[in-house]
């Protein structure tokens, strides 16, 4: 299996108070798409999870750390990343938290993005709404000002 039939296939995602594969995906890139999968993501009121992504840049193309990120209440209490290779995790600095997004914020990025006229892909959950893979180019004429970030897994956590 190549490198890329592998993220692809790790986008199978998990959600649940165990983990469970996921439903299918459903695209969407317009501001009707954002708030129909929006309002599942609401009605779902997962309000405690942990979820993990994959953000694709420059700095490591192929190989990614995964991020996991820890929201209760719609704030991120928690952050770590598993570097590409590694069996362990690195902690963040709760000072930086404020950098990462919790799902809400996944939906405020496309928003802010469709406005502005950027370039804009997105794949939902189709049964719990969140975003599972966000690229945004807001200028196709600047090279690195891209964002391109699969969320590998979600697991509701209990409140």
């Amino acid at each position: 299996m190549t490198v890329k039939a592998a993220r692809r296939a790790a986008l199978g995602l998990v959600v649940g108070f165990g983990l469970m594969t996921a439903s299918a995906v459903a695209r969407g890139d317009d501001a009707q798409a954002l708030e129909t999968h929006r309002r599942l993501w609401e009605q779902a009121a997962i309000n405690a999870y942990v979820y993990a992504y994959q953000k694709y840049c420059e700095c490591h193309p192929e190989t990614p750390p995964e991020t996991y990120v820890t929201v209760r209440g719609a704030k991120v209490v928690d952050v770590r990343h598993q570097p590409y290779g590694f069996d362990h995790y690195v902690p963040a600095e709760p000072r930086n938290f404020e950098w990462y997004w919790t799902i809400d914020d996944l939906f405020d990025l496309v928003g802010h993005a469709l406005e502005r006229g950027s370039v804009v892909r997105v794949d939902f959950d189709s049964t719990l709404g969140f975003p599972t893979h966000v690229f945004i180019d807001h200028d196709a004429d600047l090279i690195g000002d891209e964002v391109d970030v699969r969320v590998t897994k979600l697991e509701r956590l209990e409140e």
